[in-house]
């Protein structure tokens, strides 16, 4: 099978428009064009993938399989496209930081990323947030270059190498009715109601298996938001309480968190990097990993 990474540009053009002649419009081409391309993507499929029905384009199952391949080779040209510029420029590369979502607060940014970029100006850093067990997946398939997760429901596979501790810690607004009680159980922080992220799959399961070792065996959510800063706001306009990953060791960042007072006892997890073992060293990827050692030692 030979497949024309323009023509498969074309025909995701036609997917994500929802036409041909969108696409058409979109891409500066002729609609008979256009429909070219698609016709001779799927002959050499040698099967159909597009079907017109009811003013709108819909894929069949050999075409939603050729999308999604689409899709990712499209992003991996367009990474080489990217890293190539980046050599052309005299930077060294561009490296793929996956971080846990629990680390989408300022202190990571002011003590890691900030600091690493200024004294690494000629690495780019391409960062990005989520489920650390998707994140060390996503190292696993090369869709990133390193990862700094929390260990928990990691891919079987994937090399962890442990950094560090950090606490799970239970805030709320100063003005919340737990912030003055001298000791607070799970049970009136589920009371309380809890400010979480939309919890699906591996996650749902590390946040709850983390609650029960502070003797929460039940979770009240009384509001689902993505996004930590936007979770700090929400607690601070005393809506509930919200469990977030800090340092072990107190430091100037906690600043931003003077609207909020920690309830409850801490709870410490593991984090670390995933690589890939088999990948020869990179120098940018190499000297972040090196930073984020050094940082955890510090």
């Amino acid at each position: 099978m030979n497949l024309d990474l323009y023509r498969l540009s074309v025909f995701v053009a036609v997917v994500d428009r929802n036409g041909y002649s969108a696409a058409a419009r979109r891409l500066n081409l002729s609609q008979s064009t256009v429909s070219h391309h698609v016709s001779e993507l799927e002959r050499a499929c040698g099967t159909e993938l597009l079907r017109y029905h009811e003013r709108a384009v819909h894929l069949t199952p050999a075409g939603r399989e050729v999308y999604l391949s689409a899709i990712a080779m499209l992003t991996e040209q367009n990474r080489l496209q990217d890293s190539l510029e980046d050599l052309r420029q005299g930077r060294q590369g561009r490296v793929r930081l996956g971080v846990s979502m629990a680390f989408e607060q300022r202190w990571f940014f002011d003590e890691v990323i900030a600091p690493f970029s200024r004294s690494h100006g000629e690495t780019l850093l391409a960062v990005r947030f989520g489920h650390s067990a998707r994140e060390a997946q996503a190292v696993l398939d090369r869709e990133l270059d390193l990862a700094y997760v929390i260990r928990w429901h990691l891919p079987a596979e994937a090399r962890f190498e442990p950094l560090q501790e950090v606490q799970l810690t239970f805030l709320a607004a100063r003005t919340h009715r737990l912030a003055d009680q001298e000791s607070v159980t799970g049970d009136e922080i589920a009371e309380a109601g809890l400010i979480t992220a939309p919890l699906t799959g591996d996650e749902e399961n590390f946040y709850r298996a983390a609650l029960h070792e502070f003797g929460m065996t039940r979770v009240r959510s009384v509001l689902e938001v993505g996004g930590m800063q936007t979770r700090f706001l929400a607690a601070a306009a005393g809506l509930g309480v919200i469990a977030t990953f800090l340092p072990t060791r107190p430091g100037p960042v906690d600043a931003d968190l003077v609207a909020l007072a920690a309830v409850g006892p801490l709870i410490r997890v593991q984090v670390g990097l995933v690589r890939r073992s088999d990948d020869p060293p990179e120098t940018g990827t190499e000297d972040l990993a090196g930073w984020l050692r050094r940082i955890a030692a510090r």
